[in-house]
């Protein structure tokens, strides 16, 4: 059991790793996340579920959950967050369960907003000059999967 719970974890952690780095090239060529490869990527997490059980259905939901939170504060700031992003952390969510999608979405926000301050300081840079999200995102699933010996469990 102990081989497959592994084989699940490097296969979702290949899976998970591969989306995100074909979004961060996308989201810093055209600054839009195309829905495609997202919804295949939830998809394929959700059938990984079904054959590894590596987190509970209550961890799955509430890992969605982020993803909806951010997809309505994108409502509600009239796109000042894109909803693709949200979207896509509620397929990180189905991979990484509650807490690692919190850690995702956080380590995410501390990079861009260092990166976003490097630029404002010494690229004078307005505060409102927009930056794609998702490459942010891919560095902190290289963090978390270096922290996790080469998985997300």
């Amino acid at each position: 059991m102990s081989e497959v719970w592994t084989l699940g974890g490097r296969m979702e952690a290949g899976c998970l790793i591969g989306l995100l780095s074909l979004l961060a090239i996308e989201d810093m060529k055209t600054k839009q996340i195309p829905m495609v490869p997202v919804i295949i990527c939830g998809i394929i997490g959700m059938v990984f579920h079904l054959i590894f059980q590596r987190r509970t259905i209550g961890d799955i939901v509430a890992g969605i959950l982020i993803g909806v939170v951010l997809v309505g504060i994108s409502i509600l700031t009239k796109g000042k967050i894109g909803k693709g992003d949200g979207y896509l952390f509620m397929v990180t969510g189905v991979y990484l369960g509650f807490w690692k999608n919190l850690m995702l979405l956080w380590l995410a926000c501390m990079i861009a907003g260092l990166v976003g301050l490097g630029m404002i300081l010494f690229q004078k840079k307005n505060r409102y000059y927009q930056i794609p999200f998702v490459p942010f995102v891919l560095l902190s699933g290289f963090v978390l999967l270096l922290i996790g010996g080469g998985s997300f469990a």
